[in-house]
């Protein structure tokens, strides 16, 4: 009946980093039978690093995905954003997925 109705296949709408699943169409991320909704801002963001699991993500490239329409926008406003990601990340036990590279951006940390 899913096929039929159209709805996208369970691995279309799951994205998975080790042992962190990123659900597409409930916008949320779970570890471990734990789970955090999150804001489209921030389902944005880790959907864009999980598309790139192990590579740096720039600051501008994040910026330009997430408001390419706007003029200008506050480099805090993203900094504002990862802040409440990783809190929503430290309460379902996934604190360290996301690592800041100086200078570069973000990536999907190692966390072996």
């Amino acid at each position: 009946m899913l096929k039929r109705s159209g709805a996208p296949a369970e691995e279309e709408r799951i994205l998975t980093y080790q042992d962190v699943t990123l659900d597409l169409l409930s916008c949320s991320i779970r570890k471990n039978g734990r789970e955090a909704e999150l804001s489209k801002n921030e389902f944005r963001i880790l959907n864009a690093l999980f598309l790139h699991p192990g590579e740096v993500v720039s600051r501008a490239d994040l910026i330009e995905y997430l408001w390419d329409n706007q003029i200008f926008i506050d480099d805090n406003t993203l900094s504002v954003n990862m802040t409440r990601i990783r809190a929503k990340l430290a309460g379902i036990g996934a604190g360290d997925l996301i690592e800041t590279k100086r200078g570069m951006g973000y990536k999907l940390g190692s966390r072996e």
